[in-house]
């Protein structure tokens, strides 16, 4: 693999370098292996930094039809994570994806998913975004009756203020066209599962 680092966007990812013996990332921005390493040997850093050891990888998986790549590994302590992103330029996905096909022997798998995995992540947005909602919406009464205890830490100050411009009924409307959407996808999903690649490593 002669290209090892990458441009990634994700939940605090900006950079991904692939390593000897891990997956590197970093929500900076670099422009040369040398300065990714740099930065991330440095002890004293404000920078999020995220080490995925290759043996402790379980499955890289990638859906038709969308850009972004799922790595799901197991941490030092066991608990099971992942990470998800997508790379700035299509090819350097492909080239990803080989490596570990190719480099790393991991096997490939390629088929449509259950109906089920399909829809069960936005099954799970669903049901959060509808406990949100009816949550804001209680909040936004008690803001309108003058009962709300509003905190002093910046982003519950952020949230009444958003609660305050849009009232109870503009909570309502934000999180019925936000369920809307969640059931449209619910529905698309389930009706035509998209098909996925995944990568699995080989049995020992």
């Amino acid at each position: 693999m002669n290209k090892k680092l990458f441009s990634v966007t994700g939940n605090k990812i900006a950079s991904l370098l692939v390593g000897e013996e891990s997956l590197l990332f970093s929500s900076q921005g670099f422009n040369t292996e040398e300065g990714f390493l740099e930065s991330w040997h440095k002890k004293l850093s404000l920078a999020t930094k995220i080490e995925v050891k290759y043996a402790a990888i379980k499955s890289v998986s990638k859906e038709d039809n969308d850009d972004e790549v799922k790595v799901k590994y197991k941490t030092a302590v066991g608990i099971p994570g992942m990470c998800q992103f997508s790379f700035a330029n299509a090819g350097d996905c492909e080239q990803f994806l080989a490596f570990f096909e190719q480099d790393r022997a991991f096997d490939k798998h390629y088929a449509a998913m259950t109906p089920f995995k399909a829809v069960l992540n936005y099954i799970i947005g669903l049901v959060a975004t509808v406990a949100f909602a009816v949550l804001s919406y209680f909040e936004a009464l008690k803001i309108e009756n003058g009962t709300a205890e509003i905190g002093t830490s910046a982003k519950t100050r952020s949230y009444y203020a958003l609660l305050e411009t849009l009232g109870s009924k503009g909570v309502l409307a934000v999180g019925g066209v936000c369920g809307c959407y969640l059931l449209y996808k619910i529905w698309t999903r389930a009706t035509k599962p998209p098909h996925q690649l995944l990568l699995l490593p080989q049995a020992v």
